[in-house]
């Protein structure tokens, strides 16, 4: 079974799962499973994306969880008014957490290591942005025993539902239990509180606690001991899995991130859900397709690691070209390869992605002499290699199904310089005119200009060019930007 999909404005990366399972499971231990799983589909997500701590949740599927829970829970049409009971269950939910330390995991050392709740509340402004990126916590007034902190939020004001608001009062009243200290006192002002005075622009909270006394030293440590033996496993376990996660993404952005502009690729990181709704996407750009001639035939009469070899030497020389004028393989092909030069930006004119593309083929092809002196050590005959160039509007975007989807371009200018490229004699690049606009003219020597009949667009003008003496010299300053483009 695929896996499940959501939509991309309820899994922004604004509140962690590893505060929201902790008011999951509250739930869960008190209405159960079944019910929870309903009010939690409801809201457009399901128990075991939130019970992944590793994932995040937005303000806005935050949002339609209170008002389901308000709709199954409470009965109510809409969300009750900030002191109803139903809030209650928010507040003593975020206390629960604590009590929870095998699903805090590590994040209780963290806590912990603070040795009292005043070290905690004056680092609460870097503390809290760990859970929640949506809201700042800043220390208005802090001595010992008492903390005064305002909440601002980023974005429009009453974003949230009131359970947000007691959830954190659910939270600063717990803290100090780290420590087995009494609970704090928190004290919320009607007039210093976004959801009950109409002109307040944050919410303050005045929070007063016990510091910690002197400790039994070997207690303490036993019971850190405990903590670290429970919290490790799971750790190692995350640990792993997240590595293969991270290789696994790695994998797809390298490629992705060349189509997409860099804030894209971001939110696309925090928020994968949304890579699996992209649609296409026009944009213009260049395409080169290059190809060993006869390459089929020397599979047959060379031994497989052979083949491989040589294939392997060809492709370190000429994707070290590609990377350098900053083309992206977008196919591998057996020994074909279809390179694409775009700008995600879209501020690179199509001339000077179309010279990027030709001045790449040319140096692919001035270094195939080069090649064939390494492969003749082996006793192996020369590549002869053909390439086509064509430019134009494309289509960028996800092609497949959502059991496998690929990143790509299609479009006429795809399709053509496949066709210039079949049609390209062995060691020849063929290009149409336009292609030729902003390429330095001593960088080819022209062999000829002919008509090629393309299959499904017609009769196409090309000019067949061979490199001149310094093809394969460093990329001019423009590809080399195009290149930075990549790097982003």
């Amino acid at each position: 079974m695929p896996p499940r999909s959501y939509a991309p404005e309820l899994t922004r990366a604004h509140l962690s799962n590893r505060f929201l399972g902790s008011l999951i499971r509250y739930f869960t231990e008190h209405f159960g499973e079944d019910r929870v799983g309903a009010i939690v589909e409801e809201a457009g997500l399901s128990l075991a994306y939130l019970y992944d701590t590793s994932r995040w949740t937005s303000v806005e599927f935050d949002r339609r969880l209170c008002d389901a829970v308000a709709h199954q829970i409470g009965g109510l049409v809409d969300a009750p008014p900030y002191n109803h009971p139903l809030w209650q269950h928010w507040r003593r939910a975020s206390s629960a957490m604590f009590d929870r330390q095998d699903v805090m995991g590590p994040l209780w050392l963290l806590l912990w290591s603070f040795e009292q709740p005043s070290n905690f509340f004056a680092n609460i402004d870097n503390l809290y942005t760990r859970g929640n990126r949506v809201t700042r916590m800043e220390v208005v007034a802090h001595a010992p025993g008492r903390t005064l902190v305002r909440a601002r939020f980023e974005g429009p004001l009453r974003v949230d539902r009131p359970g947000t608001c007691w959830s954190r009062r659910g939270l600063f009243e717990a803290i100090p239990t780290i420590w087995r200290l009494p609970r704090a006192s928190v004290v919320h002002p009607p007039h210093q509180c976004i959801h009950r005075a109409h002109r307040a622009e944050h919410c303050i909270y005045d929070i007063r606690y016990h510091d910690a006394q002197e400790v039994d030293p070997s207690e303490e440590l036993a019971r850190l001991r405990r903590q670290i033996r429970r919290a490790l496993p799971a750790l190692l376990e995350s640990m792993d899995r997240q590595y293969e996660e991270h290789r696994e993404a790695l994998i797809t952005q390298r490629k992705t991130a060349h189509y997409l502009p860099p804030s894209l690729v971001e939110a696309i990181r925090i928020n994968p859900e949304a890579e699996l709704r992209l649609g296409g996407e026009h944009n213009t750009g260049a395409v080169l397709f290059a190809d060993i001639k006869g390459f089929t035939a020397r599979c047959r009469t060379t031994p497989a690691d052979e083949v491989m070899t040589q294939l392997n030497l060809y492709f370190e020389r000429v994707e070290s070209i590609i990377e350098a004028h900053g083309g992206i393989v977008d196919k591998r092909m057996g020994d074909g390869l279809m390179v694409v030069f775009i700008d995600p930006e879209r501020g690179t004119p199509l001339t000077t992605l179309a010279a990027a593309a030709v001045r790449c083929g040319l140096a692919m092809l001035d270094v195939m002499p080069a090649l064939g002196e390494v492969l003749a050590t082996r006793g192996a005959e020369p590549l002869h290699l053909r390439v086509g160039v064509a430019a134009g509007r494309v289509v960028q975007g996800n092609l497949g199904s959502a059991r496998r989807m690929e990143y790509t371009v299609i479009g006429e200018a795809v399709n053509l310089a496949s066709r210039l490229e079949t049609a390209a004699p062995a060691d020849r690049l063929l290009c149409t005119p336009e292609c030729l606009a902003d390429v330095e003219p001593e960088l080819y020597k022209r062999q000829d200009a002919r008509v090629v009949d393309v299959k499904g667009v017609g009769p196409v003008r090309t000019i067949e060019l061979t490199p001149a003496l310094g093809a394969a010299r460093t990329p001019r300053p423009s590809d080399s930007s195009i290149m930075r483009l990549r790097e982003l």
